[in-house]
Parts: structure tokens; C-alpha cells; sequence
């Protein structure tokens, strides 16, 4: 089995599979995990303080419940991966328990130390224990890249949408609106300009506000899901190459291959889902100012039909699993299953423009005074029509198998096709006898 491993190798290579960038990764993104947790418990304690009692509890589930998963998830896959073997050493154990909540970090840690070693082989040039290291650092990364997404479209979405609500029944820095007279009163001003200690103060926290949906919108939410699909797509090759008994060729002479995305299509995925996260965060949010109290009714539903038509549609896809990527669907389209992905595309976005219709109908007629209203509907459709278009690019020219592309496909074979019956007909023409 050892020298059947072995001979999958290439007998040197220059660079080591775990480069400097890969690290680079881990240590970024565990920073950002503990700094976006660091940053949403001040925020649940600063509207605890502030006696905001209904978003305090809604941000503290928000927290709470994706950890609880992504906990879960971790400690079954350690299960998991410890069937066929005894559990040697309980202080790991302990430690795995203890960071239940918390258990991205250790992931992070566990693929860093799969890196290492990968390094350490390569510098001893044993490339098959290399490659094997390198195996189970992708394993790990790629299953925090899913615990990590789950965590920011439950966590952080939410969050974002709350922001942004309280931003947009919020009018622009320096106006105050003034309540309506009563009948037989001189009606004030519609609006005065107002500049005291307290209007400051509310400045300073709308600008927080802002900052922190900026911040978790272009960088956390975001770039999670880059991470996310370029990690699964690198497995999924992995896996398949690993199934035909082969090795990359990227993976022992330094070449790009099929299952690793290039910086184009990681600029061109992150333009789309930056664009098209914001127009899903921007309708939950007009939705939310209009009828706060209607908001649960279409996410549960679209939670629903998400989550079953993940369970039907992915093969060994748990419940649990499902009810997940359902709620990650209620903000972004990710693949889930290795394949072509134009049907289950063209369905989701489908759905999310419907939704988006009436929810900008919902606006229009609920709020038609807002200062915000024509900026809203705006970035909503905008948003999805610009996210559109980067993912058409994406799959058009950056798209690792962009060969394999339904419609460069379809043209392809269609090509294929008529070339044929057109030598077929000369053939015939030239098998016809003469006169």
C-alpha cells in the first residue's frame, strides 16, 4: 500500500504543496473568526446595556446557534474519523470538548500542523508522506471553510440586516424629523438642523453601524465564501484524482491545475457574491423597516424550500445539513454538490428575483417618503443584475473547467454535430452515381 502511494509521486519537485500563501490563509482567516466573534458579543452586551432587550436576545441567538452547529459538525467529524481507531490521547479530547463552541479555532490550528508537517517532508524529500499531509491539511480546511460559512450567513447576515435597518429608519446625519401638530397648532418645520451632545452621540453610533456592515459585508461574509468554494472546489478535484489513482500535476511539478481557481476567478467570484449578498442584505432590510413584523413569513418559507430542496437534490445530504444550507441560500447561491450548476443557478435566481419584486413593491408602497427609497430599490436590483453578470463571467472565462460549461458545451457538440452530418452529406453526394 506504502509503495503503491509512492509511485503515485513525482520523484521531486520544486515547491512544496504548503506555500507561504497558504498560510498566509489560515492565519487571516482565524483572525478575522476571533475578531468578528469579539466584535458581535460587544455589540450583544453594548444592547444589553442599553436595555434593548429584543435585539440584544435576537443578536445573542444569532450567536450562539451557528457556534453550537459548527460545534456539532467538528466534534462528529472527529468521531467520524476515529471509528476505526482508539482514542489515544483523552487530554485532546478534553480540549475538543472544551472549544465545542468555539471549534473553528481548533480547526484552523489542526490544518496549520497538517501544513507543517507537509513542509517538513518535502524539506526531508519524503513526497509521499507530503502529499498525504497535504491531504488531510485540505480536508481540514476545507471542513472549517463549511463551518465557517455556515457561521457568517447565521451570524453575521442577521446582524447585518439589523444594522441596516436601524441605518435606513434612520434620516442622513444632520436632519431630525419632528413629530406631526396636533389640529388647531402651528405646524413646525418639516425638518431642522439640530447639533448638540446627544444628536453627536448618535452620529457616532450610526457610524459604527455603517462601518461594521462595510466591514462584515466586503471582508467576512465575502471573502468566507471565496474561501469556501475555492477550498471545495480543490477537494472535490482532489477526490476524484485520488479515486483514478492519479496526482494532480499541479501538485508535483508546480502547474496550475483544473481544481484550483485562479486569482480572475476568485476576483470574479467575490465581485459576484459581494454583489449579490448585498442586494439579499438590502431587501431583508427594507423588508424589515416596511413590516418588521411580517420579516419571519418569507424566511421561513425560502428557509423551507431551501433546506428540502437541498435534501432531495444532494445525495447523503443530512437534515440537519439541509436546514443549514438553507438558511446560507437565504443570502447567496454556493455549490453544494460537484456537477453543473445552471439548473439549480437559473431556479435560485428565479426565486430571488420574484422575491425581490415584491418586496420592492412592499417598499414602494409601504415607506414612500423615506430618504432612502429610490437609493434602496437601487442597490437591490443592482446589485443582483451586477452579481449576475460577474458570475456569467466567471463561468464564461475564469471557470477552472470552462470547457465543461453547459453552454460551451452545448455550442461545442452542436458544432460537432452539424461538422458531422456535413461530411455525411458530402459522402452521400460522392456516392451518388453519375448521369
Amino acid at each position: 500500500m506504502r509503495a503503491s502511494s509512492e509511485s503515485l509521486i513525482s520523484e521531486e519537485h520544486a515547491t512544496c504543496l504548503f506555500t507561504t500563501r497558504h498560510q498566509v490563509v489560515i492565519w487571516f482567516s482565524l483572525s478575522f473568526y476571533v475578531a468578528d466573534l469579539c466584535l458581535d458579543l460587544w455589540v450583544c452586551g453594548a444592547h444589553f446595556q442599553a436595555k434593548r432587550s429584543r435585539s440584544a436576545w435576537f443578536i445573542f441567538f444569532c450567536i450562539l446557534l451557528p457556534n453550537l452547529y459548527a460545534g456539532y459538525k467538528s466534534l462528529q467529524w472527529y468521531l467520524r474519523a476515529h471509528e476505526e481507531t482508539p482514542i489515544r490521547r483523552p487530554l485532546k479530547w478534553i480540549v475538543r470538548v472544551l472549544f465545542f463552541p468555539i471549534s473553528p479555532i481548533l480547526r484552523y490550528l489542526d490544518a496549520w500542523v497538517y501544513g507543517r508537517r507537509a513542509r517538513l517532508h518535502w524539506q526531508n524529500r519524503n513526497y509521499a508522506l507530503e502529499y498525504r499531509n497535504f491531504e488531510k491539511y485540505m480536508m481540514e480546511i476545507a471542513e472549517v471553510a463549511l463551518l465557517r460559512l455556515v457561521i457568517i450567513f447565521l451570524e453575521d447576515a442577521p446582524i447585518v440586516v439589523l444594522n441596516l435597518a436601524m441605518l435606513l429608519k434612520s434620516p442622513p446625519p444632520g436632519v431630525v424629523t419632528q413629530p406631526l401638530p396636533q389640529q388647531g397648532t402651528t405646524p413646525p418645520p418639516e425638518t431642522v438642523i439640530i447639533s448638540n451632545e446627544e444628536e453627536s452621540e448618535n452620529e457616532t453610533v450610526k457610524l459604527v453601524r455603517l462601518i461594521s456592515v462595510v466591514a462584515k459585508l466586503i471582508c467576512t461574509m465575502t471573502l468566507g465564501v471565496v474561501h469556501y468554494v475555492s477550498c471545495n472546489k480543490l477537494a472535490w478535484h482532489l477526490a476524484n484524482t485520488k479515486d483514478k489513482g492519479t496526482v494532480p500535476q499541479q501538485h508535483h511539478q508546480g502547474r496550475s491545475s483544473k481544481g484550483v481557481l485562479s486569482w480572475p476567478a476568485e476576483m470574479a467570484i467575490y465581485c459576484w457574491q459581494l454583489l449579490a449578498i448585498g442586494s439579499r442584505v438590502i431587501a431583508y432590510a427594507l423588508l424589515w423597516v416596511v413590516h418588521f413584523d411580517w420579516l419571519w413569513l418569507p424566511i421561513t418559507l425560502r428557509w423551507c424550500l431551501h433546506a428540502l430542496w437541498i435534501y432531495f437534490d444532494v445525495a447523503g445530504m443530512s437534515l440537519v445539513n439541509s436546514i443549514a444550507f438553507g438558511g446560507v441560500y437565504l443570502f447567496s447561491f454556493v455549490t453544494t454538490a460537484p456537477g453543473r450548476q445552471i439548473l439549480r443557478i437559473s431556479l435560485y435566481y428565479t426565486i430571488t428575483f420574484g422575491e425581490h419584486i415584491i418586496i420592492a413593491l412592499l417598499w414602494h408602497y409601504g415607506d414612500p417618503t423615506n430618504y432612502y427609497h429610490d437609493i434602496g430599490l437601487g442597490v437591490m436590483f443592482g446589485g443582483s443584475l451586477g452579481g449576475l453578470l460577474f458570475l456569467s463571467l466567471y463561468y464564461s472565462c475564469c471557470h477552472p473547467d470552462r470547457e465543461e460549461v453547459w453552454l460551451r458545451y452545448w455550442w461545442r457538440n452542436r458544432k460537432h454535430n452539424r461538422q458531422q452530418r456535413n461530411q455525411i452529406q458530402e459522402q452521400q453526394h460522392q456516392d451518388l452515381p453519375l448521369q
